[in-house]
């Protein structure tokens, strides 16, 4: 029994909400921080080795590159941690109506972006 449907592939005439962005950044971030580990062991290692390794460590971090990178983990584990707390929220029951679980969303996304823009001033 073959059911016509309708498909739709062009993606980009989907509009998704933002409830749903907050979602898939969630996952993003995760995804994130799990390769974020791997670099931050081995700056912690490398630091942690030797006087010429935390020479080397500290050489790196003068560098624009290197401080892209610690921004980059740095902002993803913000997220994920507002986001966490926002899904926290959820599981008690606050935030499950669209209006309060969009409105939640775009908060923490907002907050995301200043505290990202904070911890870049501060970087640099």
């Amino acid at each position: 029994m073959k059911k016509q449907r309708p498909v739709n592939l062009d993606l980009t005439t989907i509009k998704m909400h933002p409830a749903a962005n907050a979602s898939i950044l969630h996952r993003i971030s995760g995804v994130i921080m799990v390769f974020a580990i791997g670099i931050l062991l081995w700056t912690l290692s490398t630091s942690l080795s030797s006087a010429e390794g935390f020479a080397q460590i500290q050489g790196y971090l003068d560098g624009i590159f290197f401080k892209f990178i610690v921004l980059g983990c740095l902002s993803a584990l913000t997220y994920h941690i507002l986001a966490g707390v926002r899904h926290l929220f959820m599981d008690l029951g606050h935030f499950e109506e669209l209006a309060s679980g969009n409105m939640s969303a775009k908060l923490v996304i907002v907050l995301w972006l200043v505290i990202t823009v904070i911890v870049g001033v501060w970087l640099w």
